[in-house]
């Protein structure tokens, strides 16, 4: 996983890093095991420069990029970090060529191999990103890998920039970049569409190795696929155990915090509800066995389970509570218990805390 937290995650709107707050969120995703951290763009501002050649001084177990445009004071600003690698951007699609870069495709491709030779005789490892990948014409597109790989690229990224890609398509663009270069394939998918992360798994399907995600989906618009979820995803569809899941919680949550951004109660992974169980029928089932209706169990991402108490809660979750306080109930009392949390729970529409629900019961059984 090429982790971009530190870049892309910080053109979320809103969002500003401090050095100190890149230095703690790369020191976590090495924990995580992430393998690469794209670290920032050097050449943004004097900060961006410190907080790259801060994360590189840090002599963190990952690989650390900074990010380039096709622009070689943007490469010399890398280098002067002393990366490992640089992430060199230049998007060939012809909406960019005619709108954005006012060049043709045949000045694209000396600019590109320009700055890739520049690159690669400072011994720099060049991931090549040809942003707006899924919006460029593929013969075009397999012949800018050709050229650049032929030219020191080490890894082809196709990236989805408006998150317009479907699995299908994804599949079909990295079986023929894979068929046209011999270089790992990245993919950096936007999430426009919501289709991101099943766009990430259907690419890493046809061949690609490298996946560029960020923590809790962070990014331009609608953001990334979720570095988290990926990992998830990895670790019970496809059997892979090279990272720490059970270090995802803490870590969405830092980055929720210094970000400022708040995770959604639903949000798979790390959000409240993750492992939340309401109905009375799942909380029977997960009281007997979790694997009834838990997909995974919340502790392998570093979670809890939760129960809510309310008027769709059954015997099975009053019983349950009752055994925790310590307290013996009849039947007769369980049933009556219930029947007051569904009356209050429905008269002011929420659910019980456990505080209320304690005092529900001294209420109705006198214990």
């Amino acid at each position: 996983i090429d982790d971009t937290t530190l870049r892309e995650g910080e053109q979320t709107p809103g969002v500003v890093f401090s050095l100190e707050d890149k230095l703690e969120i790369a020191r976590r995703l090495v924990e995580v095991g992430i393998q690469r951290l794209e670290a920032g763009f050097p050449a943004a501002s004097k900060g961006e420069m410190n907080a790259v050649k801060s994360i590189v001084r840090e002599g963190l177990d990952a690989e650390i990029f900074g990010f380039s445009r096709a622009v070689k004071s943007d490469i010399d600003a890398v280098i002067e970090c002393d990366c490992y690698g640089v992430m060199l951007s230049f998007p060939p699609s012809d909406i960019h060529l005619k709108y954005k870069l006012k060049m043709t495709r045949e000045q694209y491709l000396e600019r590109a191999v320009e700055c890739v030779e520049y690159a690669k005789s400072h011994g720099l490892y060049i991931t090549y990103s040809a942003e707006d990948s899924t919006r460029t014409d593929l013969n075009f597109l397999k012949k800018v890998f050709k050229t650049v790989v032929d030219s020191g690229v080490d890894c082809a990224r196709i990236v989805d920039t408006l998150g317009v890609a479907t699995p299908t398509l994804m599949k079909k663009l990295v079986s023929a970049v894979k068929e046209t270069v011999p270089v790992e394939i990245e993919v950096h998918c936007h999430n426009d569409h919501g289709v991101a992360l099943a766009n990430i798994l259907a690419a890493l399907e046809a061949g690609a190795s490298v996946a560029s995600t960020s923590v809790l989906g962070l990014g331009e618009r609608c953001g990334l696929a979720p570095t988290e979820e990926l990992i998830v995803c990895l670790h019970n569809f496809y059997g892979v155990e090279t990272f720490e899941t059970e270090k995802l919680y803490e870590l969405c949550k830092l980055v929720s915090e210094i970000a400022g951004v708040k995770i959604p109660a639903s949000k798979p992974v790390c959000g409240e509800n993750a492992f939340t169980h309401k109905a009375g029928i799942h909380q029977a089932g997960v009281l007997e066995n979790p694997i009834t209706y838990e997909c995974y169990p919340p502790e392998m991402v570093g979670q809890k389970r939760r129960f809510v108490i309310d008027k769709l809660s059954g015997r099975h979750m009053i019983e349950m509570k009752l055994k925790e306080l310590g307290i013996e109930a009849s039947k007769e009392e369980v049933l009556k218990l219930l029947r007051e949390v569904k009356r209050v729970s429905e008269e002011r529409r929420s659910a019980l805390t456990d505080q209320e629900f304690r005092e529900l019961v001294k209420k109705v059984l006198g214990k």
